[in-house]
C-alpha cells in the first residue's frame, strides 16, 4: 500500500487534497485566502480559513441533485462549477485539481496508436488542461493497473475510471469486471471465466486483481459511454448527414441501422440493442428516414454469430419491404467483423446499402463534450459525498 500524504501537518493537508490543490497551485494561490504560512504557529489559522471556504462550497451543492448533470450541457456544468466551487487559481484546472486523475478506458492492444487516439487523445488534452493528471488505458490486454500505477505516482486521491467506448451502463461484461474485481465491489463481482480466488478474476488473457494493492487511491466509477447520450447521439446524426450528402441520400426511401458489436450474454446484448436502436430513432426523428433500429452482429462467439448475423439482415430486409424503402445506411456503430459479416450477408441477398461513417474519427469533438461532463458531474460527486470507498456515480443508470 502507498502513502502519498507526507508534508504539512495532516489535517491542512488533508483539507487541501478534498478541495482538490496541488501544492504548486497551493503556494501560487495563498493570497487569495489572506494566508502567508511561515511556520506551525499558523496552521491553526490556515486550517480554520480553508475550512471556511470548503464548507461553503460544500453547503451548496448539498442542494444539488447530482442526477441532473445528465441532461445538462457542458457550458452549464462549467458555470455551475464556477459559482458552487469558488476554489482559488486562474480557471477551473487551478483550482479543481490535480489530486482528482482520471482513467479514460478503451477498446485497444495495449499500445500506443491502437485505441482510436482520435477519440481518447482530446479528451486526455482537454481534461489535462483543466487540471486532470489523465491516463488512457486498454484492454486486449488490459493495463489498468499501469494506468493506476501512473496517477498514483502524480499524487491523486480520487481516480475517474471512465470507459469511453460506446457500450452504455448494463451492454458488456467488462463493467462488472472493471468495478467488480478492479474496484472491488462486492456486489459487481461477476466474471466472465472460473474466478480464481475471491478477489482474482482472469479476463483477456490476464488476472484482474483489486487495485487497492496498486493504489490507496479511492476509485469512482462514473457513467460509461453510450450512443443513446444526450451529447453522443448527435455523432450519429453527422453521420447521417453525412451519407445523404456524398451519396444524394433520400432518407424517406432509406433505413438508418446501427451495426453493433454484441454480447455473449442475452442480457448484455439486448442492452446493446436497445441504446443502439435509441441513438438510430433519434437520427430518424431529425433526418427523417422510413426506419431506424440497431442490431448487433455476437461479435467473437461463432456459434452465436452463425445465428445473429442473418437475423440482423432479416430484420433489415422486412423493414425495407414494411416501409417500401429501397437502401440502408449501414453504421458500424460498434461493430468490427460483425459488420464486415452483415455487409457480407446484404451482398449475397442484394440488398443496397451505403457504408457510412463509423463514430471515429468523425465524433471527436463530441465526444471531448462527453468527457468533459462526466468528468464535472463526477467531481461534483467527489467533492460532495467524500467518498472513502471505491463506489459508482448515483448516475449510472
Amino acid at each position: 500500500m502507498r502513502t502519498n500524504v507526507t508534508t504539512i501537518g495532516a489535517t491542512v493537508v488533508l483539507t487541501l487534497l478534498v478541495l482538490g490543490f496541488q501544492s504548486s497551485v497551493f503556494a501560487q494561490s495563498v493570497n487569495s485566502f489572506g494566508l502567508s504560512i511561515i511556520g506551525n504557529s499558523q496552521l491553526d489559522e490556515a486550517n480554520t480559513k480553508i475550512n471556511e471556504k470548503l464548507d461553503e462550497a460544500q453547503q451548496k451543492l448539498s442542494s444539488i441533485d447530482l442526477g441532473n448533470f445528465v441532461n445538462m450541457d457542458v457550458s452549464e456544468i462549467l458555470d455551475m462549477f464556477r459559482d458552487l466551487i469558488p476554489l482559488p487559481g486562474n480557471g477551473m484546472g487551478s483550482g479543481v485539481t490535480g489530486q482528482i486523475g482520471v482513467l479514460i478506458y478503451t477498446h485497444g492492444l495495449g499500445y500506443p496508436g491502437s485505441h482510436d487516439p482520435e477519440k481518447t487523445e482530446p479528451i486526455k488534452a482537454a481534461l489535462e488542461k483543466l487540471g486532470y493528471p489523465t491516463e488512457i488505458i486498454t484492454h486486449m490486454p488490459y493495463n489498468w493497473d499501469e494506468g493506476l500505477q501512473k496517477l498514483d505516482d502524480r499524487g491523486v486521491k480520487y481516480v475517474i475510471f471512465m470507459y469511453s467506448d460506446l457500450f452504455g451502463p448494463d451492454s458488456t461484461v467488462i463493467h462488472n469486471v472493471t468495478r467488480g474485481y478492479f474496484g472491488g465491489i462486492e456486489e459487481y463481482k461477476y466474471c466472465p471465466n472460473p474466478p480464481e480466488g475471491p478477489d482474482r478474476c482472469r479476463y483477456m488473457g490476464m488476472l484482474t486483481t483489486p487495485a487497492s494493492q496498486t493504489s490507496d487511491a479511492t476509485l469512482v466509477f462514473s457513467r460509461p459511454a453510450s450512443p443513446d447520450d444526450r451529447i453522443l447521439r448527435e455523432i450519429f446524426v453527422k453521420i447521417a448527414e453525412k451519407a445523404n450528402s456524398e451519396n444524394n441520400g433520400n432518407p424517406a426511401n432509406e433505413i438508418f441501422v446501427n451495426i453493433g458489436h454484441g454480447a455473449k450474454s442475452n442480457l448484455n446484448d439486448m442492452a446493446q440493442t436497445k441504446e443502439l436502436t435509441s441513438a438510430a430513432k433519434y437520427v430518424q426523428q431529425k433526418i427523417g428516414y422510413a426506419d431506424a433500429f440497431g442490431v448487433t452482429a455476437r461479435e467473437d462467439w461463432p456459434d452465436l454469430m452463425e445465428i445473429a448475423v442473418p437475423a440482423a439482415v432479416d430484420k433489415i430486409e422486412q423493414s425495407l419491404a414494411e416501409h417500401d424503402a429501397d437502401r440502408v445506411i449501414l453504421v458500424p456503430a460498434t461493430g468490427g467483423m460483425g459488420y464486415d459479416a452483415v455487409k457480407e450477408e446484404l451482398d449475397n441477398r442484394g440488398i443496397s446499402y451505403v457504408e457510412a461513417d463509423a463514430p471515429i474519427p468523425i465524433g471527436s469533438d463530441e465526444f471531448v463534450h462527453w468527457g468533459i461532463k462526466n468528468v464535472l458531474g463526477t467531481t461534483a460527486f467527489i467533492l460532495k459525498e467524500k467518498p472513502t470507498e471505491n463506489t459508482i456515480t448515483p448516475d449510472w443508470n
